[in-house]
């Protein structure tokens, strides 16, 4: 029986109504598509192994670097958009992307003389910017967006500024999955954005529980001061639960609002006793908040990564942090029972 039969049975009997809802073409099987998948990659490996060892010079100077980068890109933007739906020339494209954005590095490094430029790694942030929106490929923008707040911090940690960067992906993250309009009217773009800062924050801040090891290596003139990131973080969180309470109805009732924003003071307050914890809390709201499992998963993982490295990390002793986790733990659990209460009465 063929669709346009079944959907005319299907509406004599009542069942559906209007129009046959338009056919697309059949989703391969996942074994597939991974397999088209490696394919692809294989492809682009050895097409670039290839060109590597004939044009070797290409690695050598800024002249060949960046153009080779920046045809390496355009042809990636055309295969994405001539071959959206094949799995095989996809990862194809991607491949080449991410090579044409490492001849682009490479140039970046070789125009500012072979240095750690902090300048050549902020013209980065900004290509890579520009690929999030420009190329049209989901896997690309989480990975494009995540590449530019990557080069930012290296461009911020030159200088010493590197807390900076937490708090543009903070600031990103909240901005992205707070604007409901936003995210419905091009969720092809946003949401992979959105993941992409995501996964950036809870990199930095990961970036950010090795700072002295950072400091020591990089050397940069002026010192940040790094308490700045997890108090802007918190900042950021607060603001989100209070943007939440609305949503929630929680607005409504002054005593339960006023307990969800104490609620959310204490974890801001943990947050700069234990680094990254604020992040993770942040990720998991909007995850669950959004209905984004993926998002509230990587807040999960976070979450429990930086509550072990903070347990078991050699700045304080285990008393100390054993304090710091209970007295955390307690409120939370007391602000949870008086709220019960509130709204129960």
């Amino acid at each position: 029986m063929t669709s346009e039969l079944l959907w005319k049975q299907l509406s004599g009997e009542g069942l559906v109504s209007g129009e046959m809802p338009a056919q697309g073409e059949a989703a391969s099987p996942w074994p597939v598509r991974v397999m088209l998948g490696i394919a692809g990659w294989l492809g682009a490996l050895f097409l670039l192994g290839f060109a590597g060892v004939a044009f070797a010079v290409l690695f050598k100077s800024a002249e060949a670097a960046l153009p080779a980068g920046f045809v390496c890109c355009l042809a990636a933007y055309g295969i994405f958009r001539g071959l959206p739906n094949s799995d095989f020339f996809g990862q194809f494209g991607f491949a080449i992307s991410v090579a044409g954005q490492s001849l682009l590095t490479v140039g970046m490094n070789k125009l500012a003389g072979d240095k750690e430029s902090s300048a050549a790694f902020l013209a980065m942030a900004a290509v890579e910017a520009l690929l999030a929106f420009v190329i049209p490929n989901y896997v690309h923008r989480v990975f494009t967006t995540l590449a530019a707040n990557v080069f930012l911090l290296i461009a911020l940690a030159n200088t010493g500024f590197m807390p900076l960067a937490a708090v543009i992906a903070a600031i990103g993250v909240a901005v992205v999955w707070r604007n409901l309009p936003l995210m419905a009217k091009r969720p092809s773009l946003w949401e992979p954005i959105g993941y992409g800062f995501a996964i950036a924050l809870l990199h930095i801040d990961g970036t950010l529980l090795f700072t002295d090891a950072l400091w020591n290596h990089l050397k940069p003139a002026v010192h940040f001061p790094w308490w700045a990131a997890p108090i802007a973080t918190g900042l950021v969180f607060i603001y989100v639960v209070w943007e939440l309470r609305e949503r929630a109805a929680v607005a409504a009732n002054t005593a339960g609002g006023i307990f969800v924003m104490a609620a959310a003071l204490v974890i801001a307050v943990a947050g700069l006793f234990a680094p990254g914890i604020v992040a993770a809390v942040l990720v998991i709201v909007l995850g669950f908040a959004n209905g984004k499992r993926v998002l509230l998963g990587l807040g999960l993982l976070a979450f429990a990564f930086y509550l072990s490295h903070f347990y078991y990390q050699l700045s304080s002793t285990l008393l100390t942090k054993s304090v710091v986790l209970a007295a955390t733990g307690v409120c939370l659990l007391g602000l949870r029972s008086i709220m019960r209460r509130a709204f129960h009465a």
